[in-house]
């Protein structure tokens, strides 16, 4: 055993986390119940993003033994990752209490404060885990780059901007390169960007040639150059559009997945909303669930960040920012009806699941806004669990919208901004399926479009309110203060402009784009 074991933890340390997994369960085989082969299979498991899965593993080895630090904090962990945090918490607070001097259950329990929103709890454990880390100025606190980017996004949540670029300077003054941490620095304040961090980058680059390791090599070049991108964009065009070219190929090269299979999986949506059974479920949830709940839904990059600045200006509402809970519970229900195994009644059980868990963010407001653009994926999943529930559908000129999301260093989040031909397939699909939930007898969808958004506010606003009947009005000066988890986190601050409008970048994929995407339009008229 001791033997396989060693086997499977060095794949897992040269990341051959498929490979591992296989030598895994057929050691579980012979030992269902072993708590060590379930606690190295979640954590294979999560290396690999397969969240659900691994949150069944570590349920096993909880029942095991409830008393193992690791189970408890990575529950909470994923728990996190799935935005429950009242339930992340109950299990961060047993991990606190097995151990007290492990740094990752205060990162934890910083990142559900930080979402609740508790940003004073949210500062004070961070802090510790950070000191745990071995302290800011320490080398070692680069391991940790996720403790130093919650860090950093509570000290913006704070409003505290004068930490926050303090604390973003001192890092990438350390001679390290730290893509996300140079984003934020530049967003912020572009003149504290200096000489030496740009040479940093250009060493990194030099020395990253040298890594055998394939993914490591184009994961770091491509933070780079979306790093250079950016810093560029403003001041010479045709070097910045290289750079995101060459940072958006990179990242194409790492992706397996068929971009294709994003529009397989809209149809299944479709047909799977066609059966006779839906009729029967709905009738069954109580007609009064969803009342005071806004969803925000549209492509990424279309404008749903700054709608939700100007609905949470409203009283009695809280923002809850994007919520994966419909895609994080959904996907499963349409891959198991695309394997012919359909469970319909597991509808009956979202609306009142989701009130749970937004619970904790709400905190009694009257007004609760989920922004989630992909939400239109699941817009019928949504009206039928909680009827009350209005819908908000942002939408963007299609080719303004494609520049902005290609020029985001999207990696895993959105796998097909890396191409502007994805890009445009992903767009008919979006297009298609919001016709079809807006032809629907009873839909409750309001269309804002962008263009109007940033050059009639105050009207689109009140556009707004009379749809969605919030009480108070739109405050700008309130706007302001307000906090996105999201790449638009430093825009949505700022005043609203209109250089977002008719963009002239990436001219020479224009006509390419325009032709895909008439191409895949077509194909949805047809189908």
């Amino acid at each position: 055993m001791n033997s396989v074991m060693s086997k499977i933890i060095n794949l897992m340390k040269i990341k051959k986390f498929q490979q591992a997994e296989l030598e895994i369960y057929s050691e579980l085989k012979k030992n269902p119940q072993s708590f060590d082969l379930n606690k190295i299979l979640a954590m294979n498991l999560i290396s690999q993003k397969k969240y659900n899965l691994a949150m069944t593993s570590l349920n096993k080895c909880y029942e095991i033994n409830p008393a193992d630090f690791d189970i408890n904090v990575n529950l909470s962990n994923i728990l996190n990752k799935i935005q429950d945090y009242k339930t992340a918490l109950r299990y961060s607070n047993a991990a606190l209490e097995i151990n007290p001097d492990r740094p990752e259950v205060y990162h934890s329990i910083a990142h559900s404060y930080l979402h609740i929103p508790d940003l004073q709890k949210a500062e004070l454990n961070v802090l510790k885990s950070i000191e745990l880390r071995g302290g800011l100025d320490s080398m070692e606190i680069f391991n940790y780059k996720d403790t130093l980017n919650l860090y950093t996004d509570i000290l913006y949540a704070k409003g505290d901007e004068e930490s926050y670029r303090s604390v973003c300077s001192l890092l990438l003054n350390k001679g390290l390169h730290f893509g996300d941490i140079f984003r934020k620095l530049l967003r912020s304040d572009k003149k504290s960007i200096l000489p030496n961090h740009l040479k940093t980058m250009e060493n990194v680059l030099k020395k990253i040639e040298e890594n055998p390791n394939l993914i490591n090599k184009n994961l770091t070049k491509s933070s780079i150059y979306s790093c250079f991108a950016e810093y560029y964009q403003n001041t010479n065009k045709k070097i910045s559009e290289k750079y995101f070219i060459k940072s958006n190929k990179l990242i194409s090269d790492l992706q397996r997945d068929s971009i294709y299979q994003r529009q397989e999986f809209t149809k299944s949506v479709i047909k799977f909303f066609e059966e006779p059974e839906i009729d029967k479920i709905s009738k069954k949830i109580p007609f009064d669930l969803g009342e005071g709940l806004i969803f925000i839904v549209g492509m990424p990059r279309s404008g749903t960040t700054l709608t939700e600045s100007i609905i949470a200006t409203s009283e009695d509402s809280i923002a809850g920012g994007e919520k994966v809970f419909f895609s994080v519970n959904c996907r499963p229900i349409i891959k198991q009806y695309r394997n012919g195994n359909s469970k319909f009644e597991t509808l009956l059980k979202l609306g009142v699941a989701y009130l749970d868990i937004i619970d904790i963010q709400r905190k009694g407001r009257r007004i609760f806004i989920d922004k989630m653009p992909e939400n239109y994926l699941y817009y019928r999943f949504i009206k039928i669990s909680l009827p009350l529930a209005r819908f908000i559908h942002v939408y963007r000129d299609p080719w303004d919208n494609a520049i902005s999301l290609f020029k985001q260093n999207y990696v895993n989040e959105i796998t097909y901004a890396s191409s502007f031909f994805g890009i445009a397939l992903e767009y008919a699909n979006y297009e298609h399926l919001m016709r079809k939930w807006k032809s629907e007898v009873g839909q409750n969808i309001l269309d804002v479009n962008y263009y109007d958004l940033v050059t009639n506010t105050e009207d689109t606003a009140k556009e707004i309110w009379d749809f969605c009947n919030l009480p108070g009005k739109y405050e700008n000066i309130k706007r302001k203060e307000y906090f996105a988890q999201t790449a638009s986190k430093h825009q949505v601050r700022k005043e609203i402009y209109t250089s977002s409008l008719n963009k002239t970048e990436f001219t020479d994929y224009y006509e390419d784009f325009k032709k895909n995407f008439e191409e895949q339009r077509l194909y949805w008229k047809n189908n």
